[in-house]
């Protein structure tokens, strides 16, 4: 199976409210907590050029990119998290902040698609059967780490699938070192903390690099 294709071109950056299509929606996305934030438009727009059917998110902490891959209901999105690293009070209310969040979402309508497994990411990826037109991994910013995700669940990414890494700019050294390992055509965006998206749709990602670079 292939990633599906469309012919129209990423749309042109827009404000934000646009993007939520209405205020509330607005409102309770700003209202989610996570260092995440500052990657929204970015991903709404990269979603509808996408249409994945099968969204994965390695490391949904408390919800907000799990919940923004899901917003425009194209496709189904899994957020993957085992809560690794920090203390168990911590990450006890990591996650219960992300349930709350995915149960209010789902109650105003904003997500419908959702689906939350909580365990390691290798197990998990031992079970996992369905290819993946994006990968989102974004549970450590650590070379390390994220080489073990990446090679757990890359034999899953579809022939033009997108691979989605965080922290870029914030941790060249560490995410950024990694990410320019990757085997694949890629771009690097300065939104959020550094985005770096990789595939071999070139033709995406020559979409891409024009208009957020």
């Amino acid at each position: 199976m292939v990633a599906a294709a469309i012919s129209f071109p990423l749309p042109e950056p827009a404000r934000k409210i646009d993007l939520f299509r209405n205020p509330h929606a607005l409102a309770f996305f700003d209202g989610i907590e996570s260092r995440w934030k500052g990657n929204e438009e970015f991903a709404l727009l990269l979603i509808r050029r996408l249409r994945p059917k099968t969204t994965v998110d390695l490391g949904f902490d408390k919800g907000l990119s799990t919940l923004i891959f899901a917003y425009q209901n194209l496709g189904h999105v899994y957020g993957i998290d085992w809560f690794e690293s920090g203390k168990y009070a911590e990450k006890s209310f990591a996650l219960d902040s992300a349930m709350n969040a995915i149960a209010q979402a789902i109650r105003f309508n904003y997500a419908k698609n959702v689906h939350l497994i909580i365990g390691p990411f290798s197990d998990v990826s031992k079970t996992w059967k369905k290819k993946i037109d994006l990968l989102h991994i974004d549970s450590s910013s650590t070379y390390t780490a994220l080489k073990r995700h990446y090679e757990n669940w890359i034999r899953f990414l579809n022939q033009d699938g997108v691979i989605w890494i965080n922290d870029l700019i914030a941790y060249p050294n560490e995410a950024g070192r990694f990410f320019h390992e990757i085997p694949f055509p890629k771009v690097v965006l300065p939104q959020g903390r550094g985005i770096g998206i990789a595939s071999h749709n070139e033709a995406l990602l020559k979409e891409i690099s024009e208009r957020f670079s």
